[in-house]
């Protein structure tokens, strides 16, 4: 059974992704944050916070910490693959359930990808790295931006099949 097999190759992406975001956060150095703490209570008030080490460091970790959630967000979307291969496992192929899923994971890829690259552009300012939108935009999403267009129009394809499924069940 196809359906089967597309199952088990997403809970096989879903396993593998969640596995290497938490592998991630595991390897986050938390101890920085006691040191925030610390640091908040001794600041000079009379420096510049904005230009200050610690709150530049506290910077970064507030935008890896974004990552994260990103990461976490970009796996959520994935388990909306899930639902539809339910849906079609009922022979619900064009519900509006699986409209809405397609929408939703269009959503999520194109959501996912803009705000990572703002927060990756973020991140080389706050490094003082220089940043290239394009090279980054080409060296990782290339391919999340067009899937979740691919995904929009899918959406659309779906809600026009159903509309045609309708009419044809009533002259019937």
């Amino acid at each position: 059974n196809n359906t089967t097999l597309l199952r088990v190759i997403t809970y096989v992406v879903l396993i593998s992704t969640t596995s290497i975001l938490i592998n991630d956060i595991q390897e986050f150095n938390f101890e920085q944050f006691k040191s925030f703490a610390s640091w908040s209570k001794s600041v000079n008030k009379n420096e510049n916070w904005f230009t200050s080490k610690n709150a530049i460091m506290w910077s970064y970790y507030i935008i890896i910490t974004a990552l994260f959630f990103w990461r976490g967000y970009l796996i959520y979307g994935f388990t909306h693959f899930v639902s539809i291969l339910k849906e079609i496992e009922k022979e619900n192929y064009f519900s509006q359930k699986n409209i809405n899923y397609f929408k939703k994971i269009g959503n999520v890829f194109i959501t996912y990808t803009i705000n990572v690259l703002v927060l990756q552009f973020l991140l080389s300012v706050i490094q003082g790295a220089s940043f290239n939108f394009f090279k980054e935009l080409k060296n990782e999403f290339t391919f999340l931006i067009p899937c979740g267009l691919a995904f929009y129009l899918l959406a659309e394809i779906f809600k026009r099949a159903k509309t045609l499924k309708e009419e044809n069940d009533l002259t019937i």
